[in-house]
């Protein structure tokens, strides 16, 4: 049965392993803030956002392999099992290597949508270059958590993610005293950490691959791609509106000038690990609602429900009581800068408010990949950009900066509600017997 002590010992790992996920975004940016050049800390924020996007875009690399995963070891077919992590590991390699294809448009889009100041084009243009020959790695990583998150293996997830992460902090101050060009050297110790990240992974996931004739030839199988995607698209769907949403709120808040953009990329910086921090108790949810559906079992999906609202109730009071209390000192870890943290201090009181309009959305979608359901997720993202649209349409004129943050809040609100909402309605016939038919 589960309890809060079982709850608890899949969701710390997942948290801390999620937690450590934007944190590549945040090390760039404190270590360039740093130096004080508003410049270099533009242009790696921007950069930043630009990764965490793109990689947003195919986050469900991760989510649905750590599903395929548990069904294929629920089912007992080693050959599933492995298929679960080939299939999906070619396909982040093809992206990856798509991404570097593209990079020009992706690198001129970017610049184009994003940067308003002209000084800052050639250092994001020198981020974004250097860092997407990464992509292949980081997309890879993606499937190899996933995998051993679908095995239980949280901890291990967590050790390759926890490493990744010291390593890149160590790159980023070497490099950033190594190359004259501190974007250059940010950007380059970033790729480096990811590749070797996936290195670490692999190592991790050797010994429990095998490899036969039977899977070369489901890996030549087109249609199980197509399919692979097809069942994806509602999720692809979904983080789509989610990446407007982010280009959207960036090239607003460049409009109102180098200071309100820097300010923005910090306090987006926060937004980022605490959505991750949420999204990993929405994980944890994710494996426990999984496999109270394979035991048809109502009262373990019921309660899972609950433990999992109630860790994230508390994580909401938790977080903002200690962004409160810790505002001074982690603005500063951000900037010495003190205009900067002036115009930081401005905008604090919408990442203060966050948590308690976007927590529960990432509980949700943990609840609905549990079920295997992803339509009511991608619905969610669509009001909630439609909604973000109205308000900035309406607010910006007035208040500016303000009413983009004011925006960002209601699209993360309307995202809760609507995903509570939808879980409410399917869950009275989630167990009927025609669901498990």
């Amino acid at each position: 049965m589960v309890s809060t002590k079982s709850f608890w010992l899949i969701a710390y790992p997942l948290v801390l392993a999620g937690f450590s996920t934007p944190l590549l975004g945040v090390v760039d940016t404190i270590v360039i803030a740093n130096t004080g050049d508003l410049t270099a800390i533009g242009a790696v924020a921007i950069g930043a956002v630009v990764f965490n996007t793109l990689y947003w875009l195919f986050g469900f690399l991760k989510i649905s392999t750590s599903g395929f995963t548990a069904q294929a070891l629920g089912q007992n077919d080693p050959t599933l099992v492995q298929m679960s992590l080939f299939r999906p590991l070619v396909l982040s390699f093809l992206i990856g290597i798509g991404f570097v294809f593209l990079l020009i448009p992706i690198r001129e889009s970017a610049i184009f949508i994003l940067v308003t100041d002209a000084s800052m084009a050639d250092a994001v243009r020198t981020y974004i270059t250097t860092r997407l020959f990464a992509a292949p790695f980081a997309l890879g990583t993606y499937v190899i958590l996933g995998w051993l998150i679908g095995h239980g293996r949280v901890r291990t997830a967590l050790v390759i993610q926890v490493g990744g992460n010291l390593l890149n902090i160590i790159l980023d101050v070497w490099f950033i005293r190594l190359f004259d060009d501190s974007v250059a050297g940010i950007a380059l110790a970033t790729s480096l950490s990811e590749a070797m990240t996936f290195g670490f992974g692999w190592l991790f996931i050797y010994s429990r691959t095998s490899f036969s004739t039977q899977i070369s030839r489901e890996l030549l199988n087109v249609g199980a791609y197509v399919t692979y995607l097809t069942v994806n698209r509602d999720l692809f769907i979904r983080t789509v509106f989610l990446l407007l949403m982010t280009l959207s709120f960036t090239s607003l808040g460049a409009r109102q000038g180098v200071e309100a953009l820097s300010a923005n990329a910090i306090l987006f910086q926060l937004q980022y690990l605490i959505a991750y921090w949420f999204g990993g108790i929405g994980q944890a949810s994710t494996v426990l609602i999984g496999r109270a559906i394979g035991q048809k079992s109502q009262e373990a999906y019921r309660v899972t429900v609950h433990i999992g609202a109630r860790f994230i109730f508390w994580s909401m009071i938790g977080i903002t009581v200690f962004l409160l209390a810790a505002q001074d000192g982690v603005i500063r870890m951000f900037t010495d800068d003190l205009a900067l943290r002036t115009t930081i201090e401005t905008y604090y009181i919408w990442i203060l408010l966050y948590p308690l309009a976007g927590g529960f959305a990432m509980l949700y979608e943990g609840i609905f990949a549990g079920m295997g359901f992803a339509r009511p997720v991608r619905n969610s993202l669509i009001y909630a950009f439609l909604v973000f649209t109205f308000v900035v349409i309406l607010l910006t004129p007035l208040i500016a900066n303000h009413g983009i943050w004011v925006a960002f809040l209601c699209f993360s609100l309307t995202r809760s509600v609507s995903l509570v909402i939808s879980e409410r309605r399917k869950r009275l016939h989630l167990f009927s017997p025609s669901h498990f038919s």
